[in-house]
């Protein structure tokens, strides 16, 4: 008995120590990881819309989006808006975080992918921007965003990256019919 309490002492201790090392870890990463991920949507909304992006902190997301949409940026150009930018976070077979860019006509400029952990090699084939599956997005809109093609083998993946760009596109609707801003 006194063997095994040994053991769950040092068990414990050791445990401790790992955790104190990782939160000291994640104490001096923090804002490093976070200032990163701001770049890189800053950048994706950069390629998708031209102009000057204004996150809209005023606009309530509904509750049938709440649970994928997590941010609206409205682009400018000239003072006039040009578009939109909608950060989404969906399930496909794991989760997959994007942004996704939508004109004032309610067609999408195109999708983008921040981050991602679908399979390697399956899933993240429509992960792929220089693939078959995200290009299918540029150009449509919500009447015709059924007619793209998932990929063979990551169906779910595409699946659903196709539920995140009709969120994002509701959303956009819901803002231009003057019910957002």
């Amino acid at each position: 008995m006194k063997k095994y309490l040994s053991l769950g002492v040092r068990l414990s201790l050791f445990v401790a120590a790992v955790v104190l090392m990782l939160s000291v870890v994640n104490l001096f990463t923090r804002d490093i990881i976070v200032e990163r991920q701001r770049i890189a949507g800053q950048v994706a909304r950069e390629a998708l819309l031209s102009g000057s992006f204004t996150e809209m902190t005023d606009f309530v997301i509904p509750e049938s989006e709440a649970k994928t949409v997590t941010a609206v940026y409205r682009a400018e150009q000239n003072g006039a808006v040009v578009g939109y930018c909608v950060d989404v976070t969906v399930k496909g077979y794991n989760e997959i975080t994007m942004i996704v860019g939508v004109n004032t006509d309610l067609t999408i400029t195109g999708v983008k992918i921040l981050k991602q952990t679908e399979t390697p090699g399956i899933g993240s084939k429509a992960m792929d921007e220089n693939g078959a599956f995200l290009p299918q997005f540029k150009g449509l809109s919500s009447r015709n965003l059924d007619s793209v093609t998932a990929i063979s083998g990551a169906t779910v993946s595409s699946v659903g990256v196709q539920s995140g760009v009709r969120s994002a596109l509701n959303v956009c609707s819901l803002i231009l019919e003057g019910k957002g801003e």
